[in-house]
């Protein structure tokens, strides 16, 4: 049921999930509010020879101004009268609107309004990605079972000059060309590996020889497509003191170190065997969230998306508000985290957009899915999953116990639960598009030939190279 609409309203739809509505508002109700705003005036200031709220209007008029009383009248008028305007037009805003002034007399107002987005799956049941299989060679093994065995190295300093694998500790500054201060650290201890980046490239690899002692100077051209645009090419000077070099002298390969680790393996095949699949696990992992962002990706190419820019600028808002360490809530704790990035707001800002856009259409995307698929999360899976987490942390899920209240307490909230029912339906969504995604020919062949006759012959118009294409058109 709509309520009071003494306003006439034109609407009209713009671009970008976006609506305009031109407000004209009777004059009546204006002189009525501008009457109210005389009132208020009138009793807030003070003018000679009256009391307050006693002087007539044409006094106030000429102390104030009356652009300062219309002002005030709008300011009342305006909230009720965008009210009455959006739900005349059964508009859903999802934001705040742009106010425009249009004219005074008559008083009319323009307000573009961002509404729901718009979001077209089209035909995302066609979309198709092939996996990749991941292995793992005996050299990726071998490295790992390194990397385990510098864990237990003994480390026993040693009058040489540097050489690969040595642990030096060392005072280091290094200045790039250009810029006014050193970055300098004293007393670091680091390992002298190939393609190990302790400092920018070219630094380790000019240890190599170096004796004990110093201060020794070098300098090291950075590359020219150094992933740090500021200083790509630029020169960096190192000045560097020597105080201790330490050679790694590693635990053998062998049964007798197998057995000695926590897990107390019965051999080194026992123990390769482990990292084998320790290494399998990690991969599949990678490759599980790779394909599942690649199909995505291709929703969000095949997807049709109109929504208001202001998505943007909350995600932005969101970004910085993670990367600050929330630092951003306050304008002096924001002000001192712009000073550490060496960036203005506006800089942040713009940097930010790509990325903030591309999350604002995959969250779109996935959300317009779930809708489509009919997936959701019921509170009985979440009470599940709270409970899962719990005995996962060690306590007891029975109710009765002391530790799984106090773990629950914690966990069990409002934000806890609208976190964990959000999880649980992002997991939902990416098992539900790896199905569709996965199927292969036969299934596919399957499906169609349970559609009407109708739906087949459009069906059968379509191939996955049709879909790839398209994708890449688009």
């Amino acid at each position: 049921m709509r309520g009071r609409c003494d306003v006439q309203v034109t609407s009209e739809k713009l671009e970008n999930s976006l609506v305009q509505l031109d407000i004209a508002v009777e004059d009546d109700r204006i002189s009525s509010a501008m009457d109210r705003a005389v009132g208020r005036i009138s009793k807030q200031v003070k003018i000679p020879g009256f009391r307050p709220g006693k002087a007539p209007r044409n006094i106030i008029e000429q102390h104030v101004g009356k652009g300062a009383i219309f002002q005030e009248a709008i300011e009342e008028l305006l909230p009720s009268v965008y009210t009455e305007a959006v739900e005349a037009e059964s508009i859903d805003a999802i934001d705040q609107p742009e106010i425009e002034l249009i004219s005074t007399e008559p008083l009319e107002i323009r307000a573009i309004i961002p509404v729901k987005p718009n979001i077209n799956l089209n035909d995302y049941e066609s979309i198709r990605v092939s996996r990749v299989e991941v292995s793992v060679s005996d050299d990726e093994c071998e490295n790992a079972l390194l990397e385990l065995r510098r864990r237990f190295a003994v480390l026993e300093p040693i009058d040489r000059a540097v050489e690969w694998n040595d642990i030096i500790r060392a005072d280091v500054s290094v200045q790039i060309a250009g810029e006014s201060e050193p970055h300098v650290e004293n007393d670091a201890e680091f390992a002298v590996r190939e393609g190990t980046i302790v400092s920018l490239p070219g630094f380790v690899e000019a240890l190599i020889g170096r004796e004990r002692g110093g201060p020794q100077e070098f300098s090291v051209d950075l590359p020219e497509d150094f992933s740090v645009e500021d200083m790509a090419g630029k020169t960096a000077n190192y000045s560097i003191t020597i105080h201790e070099v330490k050679n790694e002298i590693l635990p053998d390969a062998d049964d007798e170190f197998a057995a000695s680790l926590e897990e107390e393996f019965e051999n080194m095949d026992a123990l390769r065997t482990k990292i084998l699949a320790d290494l399998k696990d990690q991969k599949d992992n990678m490759a599980k969230e790779e394909y599942r962002n690649e199909i995505v990706d291709l929703l969000v190419t095949k997807a049709t998306i109109e929504f208001p820019q202001v998505l943007i600028e909350r995600e932005i808002d969101r970004l910085i508000d993670m990367e600050s360490n929330h630092a951003s809530h306050t304008e002096e704790g924001l002000n001192q985290w712009l000073a550490t990035t060496g960036q203005t707001l506006e800089e942040v800002r713009e940097k930010l957009h790509s990325p903030a856009e591309l999350s604002v259409r995959r969250s779109l995307v996935l959300g317009e899915f779930s809708t489509k698929e009919s997936i959701e999360v019921s509170e009985e899976q979440v009470d599940e999953e709270i409970d899962k987490l719990i005995a996962s942390m060690g306590g007891e899920v029975d109710a009765s116990s002391e530790q799984a209240q106090t773990m629950r307490s914690l966990i069990d909230t409002d934000e806890g639960r609208a976190s964990m029912q959000n999880q649980l339906l992002t997991k939902n969504v990416l098992e539900r598009l790896e199905e569709i995604a996965s199927q292969n020919t036969d299934e596919i062949e399957g499906e169609k030939s349970q559609q009407p006759k109708r739906g087949r012959r459009r069906a059968q118009k379509r191939t996955d190279s049709d879909v790839v294409e398209e994708t890449e058109d688009k």
